[in-house]
Parts: C-alpha cells; sequence; structure tokens
C-alpha cells in the first residue's frame, strides 16, 4: 500500500508541473523570440546565458518580463560584487587599496539601490513615459556607480587592477541588454 501511494504521488507532482508548463507556454514569449532579440545585443551568447536560459523566460510574456529578468541579473552580479569586496577587504593592507575598496564598496551599494529601484518600477508594468524615464535614469545610475568603482583602481596613485573587473563585464553587457530592452518598450 505504502509503495502504490509513494508511486502515484510522484506521478502527481510531474503531472501538475507538465499541465502549469504546457499552459504557461501558451501566453509565453516564443523561445525564437527570445533568440531574435539576443542576436540584436552586442554579446549573444552572454545574452542567451544570463537572460535566455533563464527559469522565468519560460513564463515571460513580453519585454516587460524580460526587464525583470535582465534587471535582476544585475542585482545578482551587483550583490556577488558586494560579497567580493567583503571577501577581499582583508587582503588589502596598503591605504590606497582600502580607499579604493571602501569606495567600491559604497558605489556598489549605490548600484544596488538604483537597479532595485528599476526593478521596481518594471513591476508596475507601466507604459507611462515617466516610469520609463525613471527606469533609464536608475539603470544608469547604477552602472554609472559600478563604473566610478572600476575608474578608482586607476586614480589616486598608482594603478592597480580592479578586483571587481569580473562584475564590472558583467554589468556592463547586462546594461546594454537592458538598455535594448528599454528601447523595445517604447516601441
Amino acid at each position: 500500500m505504502a509503495k502504490m501511494l509513494i508511486k502515484h504521488t510522484k506521478k502527481i507532482p510531474l503531472l501538475l508541473l507538465l499541465v502549469l508548463f504546457a499552459f504557461q507556454m501558451s501566453s509565453a514569449m516564443p523561445i525564437t523570440d527570445v533568440h531574435n532579440f539576443c542576436k540584436e545585443t552586442f554579446e549573444v551568447d552572454f545574452c542567451l546565458k544570463f537572460i535566455g536560459s533563464d527559469q522565468r523566460m519560460v513564463v515571460a510574456r513580453d519585454f516587460s518580463d524580460m526587464f525583470s529578468i535582465a534587471i535582476s541579473e544585475t542585482q545578482i552580479q551587483v550583490t556577488n560584487a558586494i560579497t567580493h569586496i567583503n571577501n577581499i577587504r582583508q587582503s588589502l593592507n596598503d591605504p590606497l587599496g582600502k580607499n579604493r575598496i571602501g569606495l567600491c564598496e559604497e558605489k556598489y551599494e549605490v548600484a544596488a539601490t538604483s537597479f532595485h529601484k528599476a526593478w521596481e518600477i518594471g513591476q508596475k508594468k507601466s507604459n507611462s513615459s515617466t516610469d520609463r524615464m525613471e527606469i533609464t535614469r536608475s539603470t544608469q545610475a547604477g552602472f554609472d556607480a559600478v563604473c566610478e568603482c572600476e575608474d578608482e583602481w586607476s586614480k589616486h596613485g598608482p594603478r592597480q587592477e580592479s578586483p571587481l573587473t569580473f562584475y564590472y563585464h558583467n554589468v556592463l553587457k547586462l546594461c546594454q541588454i537592458t538598455r535594448l530592452i528599454i528601447s523595445k518598450l517604447e516601441a
């Protein structure tokens, strides 16, 4: 009896998942549209990896949903950078390195706040030009803050390699993708 119950309960979640998947797919953005969108970006493989393969794309209905995914991925990169800052802070012994990492921490916090604000406005799915402008401003403010951190490693003394370049490049690419999505929302 117990084996039969276990056997049937395993099928129910799978069946439910398949039904939900099929139902949600009917109103989802076609995957070919996502691939075509990614082909319009400067970084096709990056776009497909971070946007096209995101599990949320299965239920994304439009570019507003795609924007939410892109800005969420950007927030993840910023959060990972902040974690990295906290992990490497102790390894920077010189005053210049400490000042630079301190500034980067401040800038990445600004970026996190800015990208979160853009995400919140995007959740409204408003067609208002004021909301679109605020999304654009907030996204740009977040990107500018990340750039200020990256630039800091070549100012006020000897140039050092930024320990956050990996995150900077990912945020740069995601912001380029986000700008393209915003342009599609405005069209």
